[in-house]
């Protein structure tokens, strides 16, 4: 069986790409200071979480101009999440760093072994819409802080 062949812990399927890993550290960085109120700089961002200074400013540009996040000028500037996190679905993310998938075009020369492919391919993606829909922002926060109580500290 497929199962026995392919291990899940050693094999990517559906890969995370690098823009959309920056862009979730970078947002999980800014809901941390949420409450806070205060902005956080590029620079900030960039040592705490060691995301590229290019990648990061090209992800914070689209999730800005997706209205996730907000920018301030300023001396005092910085970015600051938009909305809540609890109301930003990793899907939305995703979404907005890689940009709308285009449907593919199956009409030329589709054969049955190509439409079954298809049709398969097309149940994995709607699972994994469905995932990242369920998930929000919040959900990665809330986790981080479960696992970090959860983590022993150590002292000399």
């Amino acid at each position: 069986m497929l199962s026995t062949v392919l291990n899940s812990q050693n094999y990517a399927l559906l890969d995370l790409s690098s823009k959309v890993e920056y862009a979730l550290l970078a947002l999980l960085e800014l809901a941390s200071h949420h409450g806070k109120k205060l902005p956080l700089t590029m620079s900030e961002i960039i040592a705490k979480q060691r995301i590229p200074e290019r990648y990061l400013e090209q992800i914070l540009t689209n999730l800005r101009r997706a209205g996730v996040v907000q920018s301030q000028r300023g001396s005092k500037g910085g970015f600051v999440l938009a909305r809540e996190a609890w109301q930003i679905t990793l899907l939305e993310i995703v979404t907005y760093v890689e940009g709308e998938q285009k449907e593919k075009d199956t009409s030329d020369s589709q054969t049955l072994e190509k439409t079954l492919v298809y049709e398969v391919w097309e149940q994995a993606n709607a699972a994994s819409i469905e995932v990242l829909g369920r998930y929000t922002l919040q959900d990665l926060c809330d986790e981080r802080e479960t696992r970090a109580q959860q983590s022993p500290m150590y002292y000399i």
